[in-house]
């Protein structure tokens, strides 16, 4: 790290006042406070001196959603290969999720945190942290198949009208993630609901009938019959 640390200090002149790449400072910022501490404190007001600050918080939150990834993966290839009545193994069910899902994460990460940089360095102030969360959970909500340039649009959407008209983390009143996902909803509608859009790729119909939730309040059946467990259900395994 402190090659890193070396490298960047050696490059911090042309990005301060005066130099040639003054306004790509927020750039610059954004990559040495993710990587470093901040060297700069507050100087007035009440405060709490702690090597924590909202980057570190928001790195913390992504380390948690790791499991959920991680399981998202598995049941991508999980859902997939019981659509095709194929029976495999957990690693081979995770590495397919795993090449399902990068591009949704790549195409998610690029293009928001592309609008934030941008927003930064127009308005010249430093990169929100809250993309760092945002841009794991849009892929994490969206249909498996759905085209990356949808997801490019939704994610340019979400983080303006959703975020940057407000005035950036911690001032917008919509949840960007979610407003990625209502919009896709709402503009293209056959891509974000149905059966088939949370299957990758199968040529399934989905299933005819009463749901099981129906089935069971009407005591029309009991769990010992179904074929699915109650921890079926519970995890999310139907």
């Amino acid at each position: 790290m402190k090659l890193f640390k070396n490298i960047l200090d050696s490059v911090k002149p042309h990005f301060l006042k005066g130099g040639r790449l003054e306004k790509m400072y927020p750039a610059y910022d954004a990559f040495e406070t993710f990587l470093f501490v901040p060297g700069h404190t507050t100087s007035s007001g009440s405060h709490i001196r702690d090597a924590v600050d909202l980057k570190r918080t928001m790195a913390f939150v992504v380390i948690s959603l790791i499991p959920c990834i991680i399981f998202g993966m598995w049941n991508i290839g999980d859902q997939y290969f019981q659509a095709i009545s194929q029976d495999t193994d957990f690693f081979t069910n995770l590495i397919f999720g795993f090449w399902k899902f990068l591009p949704l994460l790549i195409v998610s990460y690029g293009v928001g945190l592309s609008v934030e940089f941008a927003f930064a360095i127009s308005r010249g102030h430093s990169v929100n942290e809250g993309y760092l969360v945002t841009g794991m959970l849009i892929p994490l909500i969206m249909p498996i198949d759905v085209p990356l340039w949808m997801l490019a649009v939704s994610v340019i959407f979400a983080v303006v009208i959703g975020k940057e008209v407000f005035g950036g983390t911690g001032m917008n009143i919509l949840n960007p993630a979610l407003t990625a996902r209502a919009f896709l909803f709402f503009a293209y509608p056959s891509h974000m609901s149905g059966d088939k859009v949370w299957v990758h790729g199968a040529n399934v119909d989905g299933y005819s009938g009463e749901t099981i939730l129906g089935a069971l309040a009407a005591n029309k059946t009991a769990w010992s019959d179904l074929q699915w467990s109650f921890n079926d259900a519970l995890f999310g395994f139907i």
